[in-house]
């Protein structure tokens, strides 16, 4: 092969023909920045990140889409490159979300709060749920400069949720392209590309379809090569960088397709293709699926027995002699149902477990919607009295089917319709949680790796076969470990071929997992027309309870919601709050009263979405009645003449000042409110705040409006100016996240002004009983419901509280996926579209 001789910064390479220059820089060491280059995608251009100087070329070529020459000379650092550079890097953030990367709290905010606030709108670093693996955030910190010359322009694109699996941002989009270019690659023809021209060019499907309905068979590809946070799996997002991946095999259908299995701190969250080619793209189940019904609440935890009618739960060595025994009553008569979603050695063991007691053994195969397995023609011998115990491996017996059993031991992950039925009920691992191997319809033999455990006391399954066959004395069922039983496995044939390409045709995906409909455990999956016993009602919100009057989204994430509650409105003080349900089922959440009206009853509360209840609260529509407005609530925010007073109020906390600035002017004080947002386009209510105040100041984390940085940069100017007046602030209060309320406490402290904060700890009675929402105040512990929300900042134990707020972290973010809108997915007019901000 000829080699072409160059330089990149006068080092000596030597290329294969056709490399690129940038190809060249890399095996030369020399880092090249880019963004829209991957290696799995022909060279594109878009970014122009990754230009270089070129003796005897004129301008400033990209190395990603330039071939080496003989004897050419690169540079690809100057100080033309390294401002050009800078231009196009500000360029990209201009039109991209850029707020925390110019704050100059980051590092601060950052070590309180690593781990990304779960909002709707990814508007900063701390709301993108990509921030750990994000490309322009990783060369935006490198460039370290936190100067932008260029004003900040969100476009304001809808959110879009519609879909099944994926949510989609593209207000972080920098139209690198990959994803559409991945899209072509792996399918032929792209579901998506670029669509419309100059400032409102963007990534979209042709003439605006759904996903569902544009050719694409969610592979996810697009959203494992998007180099920001735009496209995110609706699922994994909010855990974090996976922190571990291993190569395994899907068990779903026959085909056996590769994946990586992606976890994080030992819970599997993603399945992905093992490389970006045609022949390694999964289908939607197993590329979102997986990890969903590992996942699923519905899994079944403990064993259990039934005795005289009453089922509970016990020990395994007590359900595996219970399984035994009644079994070897019922030799000869015994009847095994398993199905053809398990590995090799699973189904090996429960042949050989068959086979020592006599019994008959079915293996059901997995089959795509529309299509049902044949069960095996011995079932009928249960109604006769031949098949007298079974033991069923899922949900494939109806209860009628049942009747004449005397002996039923269900050995599953999930629950099956007869499980009231079973004598013995033992948990199974499911999927990646067990290690074995799978034989593929095409024949080929796939390592199982076990990269999670099984939720509760379940097991593997071959370990509770092989149990079961040690204590009925089978010594073909005596293994140590499950590579001992693959290597007892002689000759097994291959499974039929799925009928159906899932991987090009969602419409053919597999309907049913060991009998279970999947539609059930993954909801999802409706989109896809596959079928299910859940049943979405157009009707699903109270019909009595509180009117929801208006609702809208000021700016991104935050919304005011207004709610008919006369007995709220009459006794409402500043400074309450209320707790809101917005069903029978729905959690209980407070909520600061922003505004009310004695008059007519209503209340008014700005709401910021920030987790699975204040979504499922913002996707209400005008005219929706919630179930429950509890309040008001907590101690009223002391109303006095004091002076000068200081308030300050960031996101959500801007709606809870306005009724402290009225009340507080109201009574003759001198009133200076301070709002601040991550960036101008984040501010609201600056009209309504301005009109009950004596001055309004304003803050931007960005530097985009009023002063840079945060409200306690502007309490710091209002002290200076207050000094040289000869004039002082006698109290401060601050509203908002606890990071914003830290900072002023500790700027405040040395100026021993009284200082309050309205404290937001974890909350579920919000009467006092539960202690959920205690706080340590000058080290004596208080109730947030009861004896707050506001406190004494100087007194607060910030490190205590803020280590309580993120107790249920992980619980918080396995809730967000059980709110699939099933609704929006079987009746797809009735989806709440997009923000009415009109930004």
């Amino acid at each position: 092969m000829s080699l072409i001789n160059l330089t990149i910064d006068g080092k000596p390479v030597a290329v294969k023909t056709g490399a690129t220059v940038l190809e060249a820089a890399r095996q030369a060491g020399v880092a090249v920045p880019t963004i829209c280059d991957h290696k799995d995608l022909s060279p594109y251009g878009a970014c122009r990140m990754c230009i270089v100087e070129i003796e005897g070329v004129r301008g400033f070529p990209t190395s990603c889409t330039t071939p080496t020459a003989e004897g050419m000379q690169v540079r690809t650092s100057s100080p033309e490159l390294v401002t050009l550079r800078k231009r196009t890097l500000e360029l990209m953030l201009s039109g991209h979300p850029n707020s925390c990367l110019v704050c100059p709290h980051r590092e601060a905010c950052e070590s309180m709060r690593p781990r990304a606030t779960k909002a709707g709108r990814s508007t900063r670093c701390g709301f993108c749920s990509n921030k750990e693996e994000c490309d322009i955030r990783t060369m935006a910190l490198e460039a370290g400069s936190r100067d932008l010359n260029l004003p900040t322009l969100y476009a304001a694109h809808n959110l879009e949720r519609g879909d099944p699996f994926m949510d989609r941002d593209y207000n972080l989009c920098i139209l690198c392209a990959r994803c559409w270019r991945i899209c072509e690659k792996i399918h032929g023809k792209p579901a998506i590309s670029i669509i419309n021209r100059g400032k409102d060019a963007r990534v979209g499907t042709a003439f605006h379809k759904s996903h569902v309905h544009s050719g694409c068979t969610f592979c996810g590809s697009c959203i494992d090569i998007c180099p920001t946070g735009t496209l995110t799996d609706r699922f994994a997002r909010w855990y974090g960088k996976p922190d571990a991946k291993t190569p395994s095999a899907c068990l779903l259908c026959p085909e056996g397709c590769s994946l990586i299995a992606q976890t994080h701190s030992g819970k599997l969250v993603t399945a992905t293709m093992t490389a970006f080619q045609p022949k390694a793209s999964l289908c939607a189940l197993g590329r979102f699926g997986y990890a969903q019904i590992m996942n699923a609440s519905t899994r079944l935890l403990r064993p259990a027995i039934r005795e005289n009618g009453d089922a509970f739960t016990v020990d395994w060595d007590t359900a595996l002699d219970t399984a035994a025994s009644g079994l070897k009553r019922h030799a000869g008569r015994v009847g095994v149902l398993i199905s053809a979603a398990t590995s090799r050695e699973e189904q090996h063991l429960y042949s050989r477990l068959a086979a020592g007691l006599n019994g008959r053994l079915a293996v059901i195969p997995t089959l795509p919607a529309g299509q049902e397995a044949a069960l095996p023609e011995w079932l009928a011998e249960i109604q006769s009295g031949k098949i007298t115990a079974l033991v069923l491996g899922g949900d494939f017996l109806a209860p009628e089917q049942a009747d004449g059993l005397d002996f039923l031991v269900i050995v599953d992950g999930l629950p099956v319709r007869i499980q009231y039925k079973a004598n013995v009920v033992l948990p199974a691992a499911l999927l990646a949680e067990s290690a074995g191997t799978l034989r593929t319809a095409a024949g080929e033999i796939k390592p199982l790796a076990r990269v999670s455990r099984a939720p509760g006391q379940a097991r593997p399954e071959w370990e509770i076969a092989r149990d079961l066959g040690q204590r009925l004395d089978i010594p073909e069922l005596r293994f140590d470990a499950v590579q001992d039983v693959a290597a007892a496995i002689k000759d097994d044939t291959p499974p039929a071929p799925f009928p159906g390409n899932p991987r090009q045709d969602v419409f053919t995906l597999p309907a049913t997992y060991r009998g279970h409909l999947l539609a059930d455990v993954v909801p999802a999956l409706t989109a896809f027309g596959l079928p299910t016993t859940l049943s979405p009602s157009r009707d699903d919100q109270p019909t009595e309870g509180y009117e929801l009057l208006e609702i809208r989204e000021l700016v991104p994430n935050m919304h005011l919601l207004r709610i008919h509650a006369p007995q709220v409105a009459a006794h409402a003080k500043p400074g309450q709050f209320v707790i809101l349900m917005a069903k029978e089922t729905s959690e209980r959440t407070p909520f600061t009263l922003a505004d009310w009206d004695a008059d007519t009853g209503e209340i008014t509360l700005i709401i910021e979405e920030v987790g699975r209840s204040s979504r499922e609260l913002i996707s209400l529509s005008q005219g929706a009645r919630l179930a429950h407005v509890s309040g008001p609530l907590g101690q009223a925010f002391p109303i006095e003449r004091k002076g000068t007073v200081v308030l300050g109020g960031g996101c959500y906390g801007i709606g809870a000042i306005l009724p402290l600035a009225r009340a507080l002017k109201d009574v003759g004080n001198r009133v200076i409110s301070v709002i601040e947002g991550s960036s101008a386009y984040l501010l609201y209510w600056e009209n309504e705040v301005r009109a009950v105040s004596d001055e309004l100041r304003i803050a931007t984390k960005d530097g985009t409006r009023g002063t840079y940085g945060g409200v306690q940069e502007v309490f710091q100017e209002i002290r200076e100016q207050e000094n040289t007046r000869n004039t002082s602030i006698d109290m401060i209060v601050a509203v908002g996240c606890t990071f914003m309320m830290r900072m002023v406490s500790e700027l405040t402290k040395p100026w021993a002004v009284p200082t309050f904060v309205a404290l937001n700890p974890i909350m579920v009675d919000g009467t006092g009983m539960c202690g959920a929402c205690r706080v340590s105040i000058h080290d004596e512990t208080k109730f947030a419901c009861i004896d707050g929300p506001f406190f004494d900042a100087h007194g607060v134990d910030w490190d205590e509280l803020a280590c309580r707020r993120g107790a249920y972290a992980r619980e918080e973010v396995e809730a967000l996926p059980q709110t699939v809108d099933l609704n929006a997915l079987m009746f797809p007019e009735t989806a709440k579209q997009g923000c009415a901000c009109g930004r």
